[in-house]
């Protein structure tokens, strides 16, 4: 009885890790499938069996997308809070926050900056018809443009959470982040007893969730499909022919960072560059298909375990954190699109003004709303500041299904990169301590 249940767990764990080879592939394959047939479909016009199709697969990727955020606050909250109340002391976990601070500075400031110094030449080869820059124009009143107050001071004042649940309920997550990461501090301090009852409940609800997780992940081809179908349809090819040169800029600027952060994972992180392209294979295509570092969130902690081993109180920290908390590609970004609305616009774009944008960027990319759109809300002061018409947040709304999508894909690559880094940091502490 015992050899034939053994055997059958055999089976499926041999069953599973064969899936988990092809999903990559699966992933990948439906992301480009699923744009393709979007945009054919866009081709043949707007019948009444198109809608039901598009609509259909609406349905499919919400759900697969809903599926995903259900997961995502029972499983991040309790790792985050065994993550700090598991360290070794308060000053270790202090010691780690501070680290992927510092960290996601440095790479936003780098991203900015590189930017700033890049523009002009990336732009060189812009030429605008008069006729395309008269039709955008004209977009912008038919556009949709998100709404909200996007002010440092509100931003401030939404940081503590009046009531967790609440929080927990809106799904405003850097504030409900807050309470976890209090919650874990204060658990430092508790009684030995209560401290292990604590840490053992969140790591056993944590391994419950990754299994439900593990599961969601298994129809991810299902569900990218079904979004990218339906983005490709509302896009056509107008879309390209207007803004591809932006559009190239801001794909073409996600690819060479992704370069670099791929390059700062094997060199500072300690990893087998075959680890690196085979872990992030999977946080990728989410991002890619979600246009969501949070829906993204599970497949990351699952390279972070699995594939890098890196130490549970290292990911632990900094993956729901990062997520909830940083949106580095917005520093290199927000440069580039300020400086596209300068050239449409005909308004002087020099030195002083790059700067600025790219200092706003660097140190505010933190305030961005997690809500769809949330970026343009965000970059609405730094439009006003320098001048530049708020109206043309509508054709940087036109183009966020694409560019968000590598947008995210960066962010997600970020946060693991900083991960590694500060696997490796911690690693080497630990030998150097021993050592003494």
């Amino acid at each position: 009885m015992a050899e034939a249940a053994f055997s059958e767990a055999r089976k499926n764990n041999n069953l599973m890790a064969r899936i988990q080879n092809v999903l990559p592939i699966a992933c990948i394959s439906s992301l480009v499938l699923g744009f393709a047939l979007g945009g054919f479909l866009a081709d043949l016009g707007e019948a009444d069996w198109i809608s039901s199709i598009v609509g259909f697969f609406d349905v499919v990727g919400t759900m697969w997308i809903n599926a995903i955020r259900m997961t995502v606050i029972p499983l991040i909250v309790p790792l985050l809070i065994a993550a700090i109340a598991g360290s070794e002391s308060s000053r270790s976990a202090g010691t780690i926050g501070v680290q992927t601070l510092v960290a996601f500075i440095l790479l936003s400031v780098c991203y900015a900056g590189v930017a700033a110094l890049s523009a002009k030449g990336m732009f060189s080869g812009l030429t605008l018809d008069q006729s395309v820059t008269d039709k955008l124009r004209a977009s912008v009143h038919a556009a949709e443009v998100p709404t909200g107050d996007a002010s440092v001071t509100t931003w401030f004042k939404n940081l503590i959470p009046i009531n967790p649940i609440k929080a927990a309920a809106d799904g405003t997550m850097l504030s409900l982040m807050i309470f976890a990461i209090a919650f874990g501090f204060a658990s430092l301090a508790a009684p030995a007893d209560a401290r292990h009852q604590i840490v053992t409940a969140c790591r056993t609800i944590s391994s419950v969730m990754l299994v439900l997780v593990q599961g969601v992940l298994l129809v991810a081809p299902l569900g990218i499909f079904a979004l990218t179908l339906v983005v490709g349809t509302k896009l056509g090819g107008a879309a390209f022919s207007a803004l591809g040169y932006l559009i190239s800029v801001q794909v073409g600027a996600a690819f060479i960072v992704s370069l670099g952060l791929i390059a700062i994972m094997v060199i500072w992180g300690n990893l087998a560059s075959s680890k690196v392209f085979i872990g992030m294979i999977n946080p990728t295509s989410v991002a890619l298909g979600t246009s969501s570092s949070l829906s993204a969130l599970p497949a990351m902690i699952e390279t972070s375990r699995d594939t890098w081993r890196l130490p549970e109180r290292v990911y632990g920290f900094v993956l729901p954190f990062a997520v909830s908390t940083f949106k580095p590609s917005t520093a290199y970004a927000w440069v580039f699109s300020t400086y596209f609305l300068s050239i449409l616009y005909g308004i002087s774009f020099g030195p002083m003004e790059l700067a600025f944008a790219a200092t706003y960027a660097a140190l505010l990319n933190a305030t961005v709303p997690g809500i769809p759109g949330g970026g343009m809300i965000a970059v609405a002061p730094l439009l006003l500041a320098l001048g530049l018409p708020l109206e043309g947040l509508a054709i940087l709304f036109a183009i966020n299904p694409i560019t968000d999508r590598t947008a995210t894909a960066i962010n997600v690559l970020s946060n693991l990169a900083v991960a590694a880094m500060l696997a490796a940091v911690q690693r080497q502490a630990f030998t150097e301590g021993s050592a003494v």
